[in-house]
């Protein structure tokens, strides 16, 4: 997968990892077999026998969401969202050779009817502003890109942004990736975007991140034989210095790297695997406190390609540190810095990385070609009995008061994906949380969490 997506049209936000990265680029979109009412809108070109041209698009989605025990509380909603994207792009050249290209997205995003705690939030609503912004250059697949963009990172554990959040997750800086041979450096310098509800929304003068990583280029061989097919290592700098708060001024380094091996991947091979290790330590200083923290996730795959359906099944566990109560001058906790929230841990969003031992299995399945279906199920246990349960925005969910118990809790999620036409998919799916014996003897008004959506989401 490229590791720059100009505009993700959505194929499958129900399946989470079942996503496709449809970018309007200089290269043209992909060829239709029918003649359809949009594909004037594409490729227009503006001066005759020269490559440049004029592609227009769109998204317009809708999506209803109820919650029975928000959060395992006794809290109850019903709220829907909409959201409408429009995008020009502007592109000179072939990928063959030198070209470029501006990109523009202008979004507006609306909630209605939320009454959960903190009502209409940043990553619900947005009156109209720019999604993203920026100029591309680049020769064949190494490119600059300059402005307001999305940045999504691997497989976005750190770095992500997450379509399910009606205004994604956008910064301002730049971002270079230099790709030759089996190779591929990736550079990054930029902050995130503020999003204000009412006014424009601008960088975040208190954050800064910067990024460098080197590994494998897309659908790159192995080096050596018995070696990873794909393999990155990775270098994230945070600065985080809040206006007035110099005890929370923030300096974290998050080193690691990522490896998966891949069998089967022949067109002529019935069963396709592959086996993926990630793992960073993180290091710096939060105010007077240093920081020393990690995680890692081990993950196995298998996918019947002959099936009928071609289902997959992915087990997985991932661990994180969290604080220790006797190591008042270090801070032991993980950061989640920026990742895609909803397709890691669960859909229900309900428990974070830190301090959690997370056993998984995900199934996906196919029994239509217009169908996509998803299964998960997640087991979270604490890791350390005297530390609580944090949020995946890195706060304190539940502390740990004077519980010993381990089990936190289980999540069962089903999602799917319609597409009923080449622009129309209907999304469909919910999730059950049930509380552990730590959520229950930390609260006694602690209950299950039954959550359901359906939304439909517009392309062109």
């Amino acid at each position: 997968m490229s590791w720059f997506c100009g505009w993700r049209y959505l194929v499958a936000v129900g399946l989470g990892s079942v996503t496709a990265c449809t970018a309007v680029s200089a290269q043209g979109t992909t060829a239709s077999p029918a003649k359809d009412w949009a594909d004037p809108l594409k490729n227009i070109r503006l001066i005759p026998r020269w490559p440049l041209t004029l592609t227009l698009a769109g998204q317009a989605r809708w999506r209803e969401e109820f919650f029975r025990g928000f959060n395992t509380l006794p809290l109850n909603d019903d709220h829907s969202q909409t959201r409408l994207l429009l995008v020009t792009e502007l592109a000179a050249g072939k990928r063959s050779g030198a070209w470029a290209r501006a990109f523009a997205e202008y979004r507006d995003a609306q909630s209605y009817g939320r009454t959960l705690p903190g009502g209409v939030r940043s990553n619900d609503a947005d009156r109209a502003d720019f999604q993203t912004a920026y100029v591309d250059v680049g020769y064949r697949v190494s490119q600059l890109r300059v402005g307001r963009q999305e940045i999504g990172l691997a497989r976005e554990r750190l770095f992500g942004a997450p379509d399910w959040s009606n205004t994604r997750r956008s910064s301002q800086g730049a971002r270079l990736q230099l790709v030759h041979g089996r190779f591929t450096v990736e550079a990054v310098d930029a902050r995130p975007i503020v999003v204000r509800l009412k006014l424009p929304n601008l960088a975040d003068s208190t954050q800064r991140f910067r990024t460098l990583s080197l590994g494998s280029s897309a659908g790159a061989k192995p080096l050596a034989r018995g070696l990873p097919a794909l393999w990155q290592a990775y270098w994230y700098e945070q600065r985080v210095r809040p206006v007035n708060a110099p005890a929370s001024h923030a300096y974290r380094i998050t080193s690691g790297g990522r490896v998966q091996w891949q069998w089967g991947t022949a067109k002529a091979s019935a069963v396709s695997r592959s086996l993926e290790f990630e793992g960073a330590r993180q290091f710096g200083n939060v105010g007077t406190r240093n920081i020393s923290a990690g995680f890692w996730i081990a993950e196995a795959q298998w996918q019947w390609k002959r099936a009928f359906g071609a289902p997959s099944l992915a087990l997985g566990v991932e661990e994180a540190t969290s604080e220790r109560a006797q190591t008042a001058g270090t801070l032991e906790v993980f950061s989640v810095l920026y990742p895609a929230a909803h397709q890691h841990g669960g859909y229900a969003d309900v428990i974070g990385r830190p301090n959690v031992r997370e056993v998984h299995a995900i199934s996906q399945w196919q029994p239509h070609t217009t169908v996509d279906l998803r299964g998960a199920w997640y087991h979270f246990d604490r890791l350390r009995l005297d530390d609580g349960v944090y949020t995946k925005q890195n706060t304190i969910f539940r502390a740990a008061g004077s519980s010993k118990a381990r089990h936190v809790a289980e999540e069962v999620d089903i999602t799917g994906t319609w597409r009923a036409t080449r622009h129309l998919r209907v999304i469909f799916g919910g999730a059950l949380v049930l509380p552990g014996a730590f959520l229950r003897e930390t609260l006694t008004t602690t209950e299950t969490e039954r959550w359901g959506f359906l939304g439909t989401t517009y392309v062109f």
